[in-house]
Order: structure tokens, then sequence, then C-alpha cells
């Protein structure tokens, strides 16, 4: 009859048109929503090649054990997602390694990885170590690339899980400050005093002892208990990233300082030293209360680069219970703005996956 319009079949879309398609949907749930609409569309977005994803902030677990229900909140759509994981009830969460939670269980002692989108668990084999401390974001991909898992306890034990070697590398080394980087077989490891140890995790020895950067602003925060001081692998690069801030201050007085690392490969003799830097390109830092690592930008239209999100701990007085923020910090305009996040008790950040 004329007048009808019929309704046009969308699996009849190239294959190629699907896969670019797909390969720009930089939060996991329009992935899942866009793999839904019918197999030839599916096919087009496998779970194994999934797109550049934004990374979620998953709000630490209630202190109820009984809970075993995750909340996440994407930057890209602003939305909460509210997901459950049985494998999570009872477990300590104790910080993420990109697309796993690391978990560890106090009464057997266990240390597991958990995808919390899927609720699949990877038990790892068992650590001799005191309770760790917390897990250091190293990677990308631990499980699916091969890169390993870092851990401290309280003192000075470090150790990596290697999948391919199933074991872990136990190495004793002071690391009291947290917040070290991975790469490239070096483990950097730093001090309140600002100083620098490369390991070489392969033999367990340090490479090189790197004195404080003589910034009198970096220097001031590793100075001051008013502050955070990270270490953090950003596109090959190792960044010293030092935030000015106190709990009573307002967001926009919170300030970012950067060194990189030069020298690290230098063949002429050179030693390695901090070199303070104004920009870190188009590399997006993601910082958490112990963890840091970076993505760019050109895989997430609408975001900026040199630019860091991160976790502010706010206070509107001294007796009051501090609440989380979640914050952006512009590096170029040397300004911070607080983002609406409705989850206020603290977390980390993981980069969400179907594997």
């Amino acid at each position: 009859m004329a007048g009808i319009r019929s309704e046009p079949d969308w699996s009849g879309l190239a294959p190629e048109l699907l896969q670019t398609i797909a390969r720009k949907l930089p939060d996991i749930s329009d992935f899942v929503k866009f793999r839904a609409v019918c197999a030839t569309w599916r096919s087009s977005a496998p779970v194994s090649d999934p797109p550049p994803q934004l990374p979620w902030f998953l709000q630490q677990p209630f202190e109820d054990e009984s809970d075993d229900h995750l909340s996440f909140y994407s930057l890209f759509s602003g939305k909460l997602h509210t997901i459950s994981s049985r494998n999570s009830s009872g477990n300590e969460l104790i910080g993420p390694a990109h697309d796993y939670i690391v978990l560890y269980d106090w009464t057997s002692h266990q240390i597991s990885l958990l995808n919390p989108l899927t609720d699949t668990k990877v038990v790892l084999p068992f650590l001799d170590i005191a309770p760790p401390r917390l897990l250091l974001q190293v990677g990308p991909d631990p499980i699916h690339r091969g890169e390993c898992v870092a851990l401290t306890d309280n003192l000075s034990i470090l150790a990596l899980f290697k999948p391919a070697e199933n074991e872990w590398v136990v190495i004793k080394e002071p690391s009291f400050l947290g917040r070290n980087a991975y790469y490239n077989g070096m483990y950097f490891i730093h001090d309140h005093f600002g100083v620098t140890k490369v390991v070489d995790t392969v033999n367990r020895k340090v490479l090189h002892v790197i004195p404080p950067s003589p910034e009198s602003s970096i220097k001031e925060v590793y100075n001051s208990a008013w502050g955070e001081k990270y270490l953090v692998q950003s596109a090959g690069d190792i960044l010293q990233v030092c935030l000015h801030d106190f709990e009573l201050h307002p967001v926009t007085d919170c300030q970012f300082h950067i060194c990189k690392l030069e020298g690290l490969s230098s063949e002429n003799g050179g030693k390695p030293h901090w070199v303070k830097v104004s920009s870190i390109g188009d590399q997006i830092l993601f910082l958490d209360d112990n963890n840091g690592f970076s993505l760019s930008c050109r895989d997430f239209s609408g975001f900026r680069g040199n630019s860091i999100y991160f976790i502010k701990w706010q206070a509107n007085h001294v007796y009051d219970q501090p609440r989380s923020v979640l914050c952006r910090y512009d590096i170029e305009q040397a300004r911070a703005e607080p983002l609406t996040c409705p989850l206020t008790k603290g977390g980390t950040w993981i980069v969400p996956s179907l594997r």
C-alpha cells in the first residue's frame, strides 16, 4: 500500500562499517548494547577485540561483607552502574590491574584477580608474605598480555606475579611510600625524601639511585605532610607527579607539579635525573589513593589530553568525616574542577572488559 514505510534492515550494514562504529564506543555499556542488536552486529564486535575503554571509577565496597554489589561511575556517560559480583563478597579490594581488581581473603590469605563485570575469578599462587598493604597498577593487562601484578607489604617486600611463569618474584627493597611504577622489567620506587631507586626485576638488583628533583615545588610536597606523590608510567616515560592538597582547602586550590625521568637509557655515560615538564601531550593521567596510569586522548573523542583525573578528600571542618570528590585538572591552565559523581567513599579506577 502506498505511503507505508518499511523498517530498515540494520543487519544488512556492511561489516566494515559496523567494525568502524564498534571501535568508537568508549563505554562498555554501549558496546554491550551494540552487540545485542543482532548476530551480524555481534560478530562484528568480538569480545576478544574490544574498542579502547575509558576507565570506570569503582567505589570501595561497603564494610558489610555480605554485600556483593559493586558501584561504578562512567566518565563517558556520567551514569552510575551497580553490578552484583558474588566472587567479591568477603574479600578486601586492594587495587586494580587493568580490567581486573585484586582481592585479598583475610581468612585463607588467598590473592585473586576478579573481572567484576563477568565475575570471572583467577586465583593466584600462594604468596608467603604479610598481608599486602596495597597493589600497584602495572600492566597494562596481567592476564591477556602477560604483564605482571605488583604487591607490597607493610615493610619492604615487593612481589611481582608473572602469569607466563605462574609464580611470584619476591624482592626485598624498602618501599614505604607506595605509588610506584613498573615499566619494561624495571620497578621504580621513591621514598619520603624524593629519592628514586630503579630496580631490575630480573636480576633483583638496584640499577640507579636518583637524587630528588631540584624543583622547589616538588621538594615542598615531599617535605610536607599535605600532598600526594606518585610515580607513573606514561607512554613509555616515567613521571613524578606531585599534588599540593589539604582536605580543608577547596578543589580549586589543588596544584600539580610534574617531572619526567631523563637519561635512563643514556649510552653516553649520563645519569638519570628529573626534569620539570609543563605538558604530558595527549596523555590523560588517572590517579587514585594508591595508583596512577595513563591513556591517550586520541582514543576518546571529546576528552582532552594534558589532564589529570584524580580523587580529592574533602572536609568542610576539621572534625568532619571527609568525602571523596572526583576531579579533573587541566595542566596547561593549572586549574582543577570538581566533577559530578555520586560516589563519595573513595575507590579506584578500572578499565571495564567482558573478557
